[in-house]
């Protein structure tokens, strides 16, 4: 009895001197065991359409990885346990390594690794301390994994990006790498917004690494914002079908279309081909994901010869009733600008019509290089637009004072300068807008933009009017016209520039306008590069894809009509067998 009591005091001794002395070390020490603080990844937000449509959502995956190094330390000391003399020790050992052979084939079979690459894959790096077996993987394929409570095997909750749309919005939207940080289009130019912040948690693990508990949240999660762009899916859907099928059709190099809302400069729509489907890792190619309507430029050629006008009218150097003779053939130096046939003398409006490059050289110099420079910056030229984009194109304008002659003669006709088509179809809305330029976004704007007044009402309106002409029967843009609007643009057809001379057999085709033209809502400008057809022009190609984007985005717009008067006899036809009181109804609305 004195024995037992003497054990009993020295063990309760000890336990005082580890309660006092060593509480500390002893939690440390258990600490380092158990204590685990784990990271916990924060959901992206998602982008949507201004209708609240979703472009890119996130989804809960996991990752499979292993420590190799560890993994191969606990297969040894099973195979030496296993040569133990001790029959028993050997026998639990052995039974052990069959366990653990049998979870490493159903690992195999679940990640569809072939049998046995798995070890021969750990014995290949055998110092390393983390390696990746999947990632992206479902979660319940995942859960079962971890289930198989293998040694230095984890798996880790991710999210993966999935884009609802995908290739009609995927150059606007961008797309994430594989760590779900953007790449590309607003997923990059928005990453922080999007990415929010991760948050840390102190766990229990137990020997084998599977949680106990959940001790302590040491950083709060943030989740990533929602980011509204002002795209409306329904027009972003039309423009791409109908671009896609174009550049088929024409077996061009590539296309771009650009819808703007004149009122508050929101890009309603913007569409690029060659597409890619960012759903569709093997489709990520540069070439293929270039948002060509931002950051490729070109020379707008005729495109250009409106603000050519607008630019003289500004300068006062003409009036908007003036004529401008073009018979025979301008000489600027050794360069001579000729027309397709001698048009005579022409009024402004008939000029654009025409799209004489004798006229519209003529008018460039009359003014002033400093004057039709200022005019062209105003209005964005050698500027980025801001639109919010990660990477936008300034476009080519070089300062006047390096403006020769022939400088001066060519810019009129839209070459020696280059912009990309949102600078054209943004340089566009001034006219829409009576001489006020506002800034041009992809995202939804909350409240009306401030713009800036760039050129007079009168001037504006008076250009305005005259691009009506160009849609009309006897013009150039004919094709570009939509039934019961008014529509006011220009056609473009420019030679591109090959090793430093104009090759007659490429060309880029282009067609930017307004509708209705009385009061625009809408700009929509189309450019086609390289098309391989004879006679390419921007009225033959671009127009009539310009019209069908069009029509569709008024319709979605929901937007009235001003130009009627030529439907109604067709309306008349449709309903006249019927004659009840809903006739009034039917016919107001096909008005």
């Amino acid at each position: 009895m004195l024995l037992l009591l003497a054990g009993i005091v020295v063990l309760l001794g000890r336990a005082a001197y580890i309660e006092t002395f060593q509480q500390s070390w002893l939690k440390k020490q258990a600490g380092k065991r158990q204590l685990r603080t784990v990271v916990v990844p924060p959901y992206r937000g998602m982008i949507i359409d201004r209708n609240g449509e979703s472009l890119a959502i996130s989804s809960p995956v996991a990752s499979v990885s292993v420590d190799p190094r560890k993994l191969l330390d606990a297969q040894r000391i099973l195979q030496k346990a296993s040569l133990s003399k001790n029959e028993g020790e050997a026998r639990l050992a052995k039974l052990d390594q069959e366990e653990l052979s049998q979870k490493i084939d159903q690992l195999e079979e679940l990640l569809g690794m072939s049998q046995g690459s798995f070890q021969e894959t750990m014995k290949g790096m055998p110092a390393k301390r983390f390696y990746y077996l999947a990632r992206h993987l479902e979660p319940e394929k995942a859960q079962r994994i971890a289930e198989l409570n293998i040694p230095a095997v984890n798996t880790k909750r991710e999210y993966k990006r999935f884009y609802p749309m995908a290739e009609t919005t995927s150059h606007v939207v961008g797309f994430t790498n594989i760590d779900d940080e953007g790449i590309e289009g607003v997923e990059r130019s928005m990453n922080d917004r999007l990415a929010g912040h991760s948050g840390r948690n102190r766990v229990i693990r137990d020997g084998r690494g599977r949680l106990v508990e959940n001790i302590e949240e040491l950083e709060t999660m943030v989740p990533g914002e929602t980011v509204q762009l002002s795209l409306d899916h329904r027009i972003q859907y039309s423009a791409y079908k109908l671009l896609k099928g174009e550049v088929f059709k024409l077996k061009a190099k590539s296309g771009s279309v650009v819808v703007l809302d004149t009122k508050t400069g929101e890009v309603l729509a913007m569409a690029n081909m060659p597409g890619f489907n960012p759903n569709d890792r093997s489709s990520l190619k540069p070439y293929n994901y270039r948002n060509r309507a931002v950051v490729d430029v070109f020379e707008p050629g005729s495109t250009l010869k409106p603000l050519t006008i607008a630019a003289a009218l500004e300068a006062r150097v003409i009036d908007k009733n003036v004529s401008i003779e073009t018979s025979g053939k301008l000489k600027v130096g050794k360069v001579t600008i000729k027309d397709h046939k001698n048009y005579g003398s022409l009024t402004l409006s008939r000029l654009l019509a025409k799209s004489s490059n004798v006229g519209a050289s003529k008018v460039a110099l009359l003014m002033n290089a400093s004057d039709h420079w200022k005019f062209l910056n105003r209005i964005g030229f050698g500027r980025k637009p801001d639109a919010g984009f990660f990477s936008e194109a300034e476009g080519e304008l070089a300062y006047y004072d390096k403006w020769g002659k022939v400088d001066r003669a060519s810019h009129g006709y839209g070459y020696g300068v280059s912009a990309s088509l949102l600078q054209l179809a943004h340089a566009y809305t001034v006219f829409a807008n009576s001489g006020v330029l506002y800034p041009v976004s992809v995202y939804k704007q909350e409240r009306a933009p401030l713009g800036q007044r760039v050129m007079s009402k009168a001037n504006a309106d008076a250009v305005l009017k005259m691009m009506r002409a160009v849609v009309q029967a006897d013009a150039t843009g004919k094709n570009a016209a939509v039934d019961g609007y008014t529509v006011a643009g220009k056609t473009g057809t420019a030679n591109k520039l090959i090793k430093r001379r104009y090759s007659k057999d490429h060309l880029v085709v282009s067609f930017i306008g307004m509708a209705p033209a009385t009061n625009p809502r809408l700009v929509v400008a189309v450019m086609i590069d390289d098309p391989k057809v004879k006679k390419a022009s921007g009225g033959r190609l671009a127009a009539p894809l310009f019209s069908k984007i069009m029509a569709n985005a008024l319709r979605v717009m929901d937007i009235a009509p001003d130009n009627l008067p030529h439907l109604k006899p067709q309306i008349q036809r449709a309903v006249k067998p019927i004659k009840t009181p809903r006739l009034a109804v039917v016919t107001e609305g096909a008005e």
